[in-house]
C-alpha cells in the first residue's frame, strides 16, 4: 500500500506538477489504497477516467470548473496514483463498488458524472444503483454493452490472456505507449512529454495488472456489460450530454448511435475530427460545453 509519503515521492520524480498541481486525497478501498483530487467548492462534478489513462486526463477541465463545483477525480484502483496490487479484483463491477464506497464516504449528493470510456460504463452501473445521488451526466466516448463481437476488442482481449502474452507486455511494458498515441485522431496534440504522463503512471512492466483485466473483461462472457446496458434505462430521466469525438476508431459514431438509443433524451454533440481522448484533443471545447451543460 502507497503511503503519503511515497506518493508524493512519486509526483516528486515524474509529475509535472505545473499541468497538474492537485493533490492527492488517499482513500482505503476494498484490495488497496486508491486516491482522488478534490477541488473547488460547490455542487459535486465526480470525474471518471478510463483505461490506460487516469486523473491527469480532466488536468485542463478541473480548474475552470472547480471555479464554480466541486470537482472530485478518481483514481482507480491500478492506475494513476493508487495502489496497483498484483491479486486485486479489477473487473470493472469492483471499480464500481469501490467508487460507490468513496462516494459514500465523501456524502457526494446533486453529483454531475463526467466520464471517460471504462469510466463510463463503471460510472454508468454505479449511476443506475444510485440514482437519487445523480442530477446529471455527461459522457465522452465510452461504451456500456459487450464487445465480445468486435474483432479487435477479440483480439486485444486473447493477447491479455496469454499467459505467453503476459510475459512479453510485462518485457515491453506497452499500454500507454501504444494505446494512447493510436486512439488519437491527431497525433501532434500527444507530445512526448504528456505521454510520459501517462507511461509513468506505471513505474514498471510488473504494474499492469489492472490494463490487463479490463481488457479481457471487455470480450468477457460473464454478462456484466448486457446487465449494465439494461440498467442504463433507469437513467434515461436525467439529464445527459454525450460529447463525442466522432474520428475515434474504437467507440466512434456507432458507440454513439447505441449510446444514444439507451439514453434516447440525451442531448448530442458531435466533435468533428476529433479521436477517443476528447479531453486531451479539444479541453478549451469540451469546457465550453460541460460549463454551458452543467449551468
Amino acid at each position: 500500500m502507497l503511503s503519503n509519503t511515497k506518493v508524493e515521492a512519486l509526483r516528486t520524480q515524474w509529475l509535472n506538477t505545473v499541468e497538474f498541481p492537485f493533490t492527492p486525497q488517499p482513500f482505503d478501498a476494498e484490495g488497496g489504497r486508491m486516491h482522488y483530487y478534490d477541488e473547488g467548492s460547490g455542487r459535486p462534478v465526480l470525474f471518471l477516467h478510463g483505461c490506460p489513462t487516469w486523473s491527469f486526463y480532466y488536468r485542463k477541465l478541473i480548474p475552470s470548473l472547480s471555479k464554480s463545483h466541486r470537482c472530485i477525480a478518481v483514481d482507480h484502483l491500478g492506475l494513476g496514483l493508487s495502489d496497483k496490487p498484483k491479486r486485486a479484483d479489477y473487473h470493472p463491477s469492483a471499480h464500481a463498488k469501490r467508487l460507490e464506497a468513496l462516494v459514500e464516504k465523501l456524502d457526494l449528493k446533486d453529483i454531475t458524472l463526467v466520464a471517460h470510456d471504462f469510466g463510463g460504463s463503471i460510472g454508468l452501473e454505479w449511476a443506475a444503483k444510485n440514482r437519487a445521488r445523480v442530477r446529471d451526466m455527461v459522457l465522452m466516448n465510452t461504451w456500456c454493452w459487450s464487445l465480445r463481437q468486435n474483432p479487435v476488442i477479440r483480439f486485444v482481449s486473447h493477447a491479455a490472456s496469454s499467459k505467453m502474452n503476459q510475459y512479453w507486455l510485462r518485457l515491453i511494458n506497452p499500454s500507454p505507449k501504444f494505446y494512447v498515441p493510436v486512439l488519437f485522431a491527431d497525433r501532434h496534440r500527444l507530445s512526448p512529454w504528456i505521454q510520459d504522463q501517462y507511461l509513468h503512471a506505471f513505474n514498471n512492466q510488473f504494474e499492469t495488472y489492472c490494463p490487463e483485466a479490463l481488457a479481457r473483461a471487455m470480450a468477457s462472457r460473464d454478462g456484466w456489460f448486457d446487465s449494465v446496458a439494461a440498467e442504463v434505462q433507469h437513467l434515461q430521466d436525467k439529464p445527459c450530454l454525450l460529447l463525442w469525438g466522432d474520428a475515434d476508431m474504437t467507440y466512434g459514431k456507432d458507440a454513439l448511435a447505441r449510446m444514444h438509443r439507451l439514453l434516447p433524451n440525451a442531448a448530442v454533440h458531435k466533435l468533428a475530427g476529433v479521436g477517443n481522448y476528447v479531453a486531451e484533443e479539444v479541453p478549451e471545447e469540451a469546457v465550453r460545453h460541460i460549463s454551458a451543460f452543467i449551468t
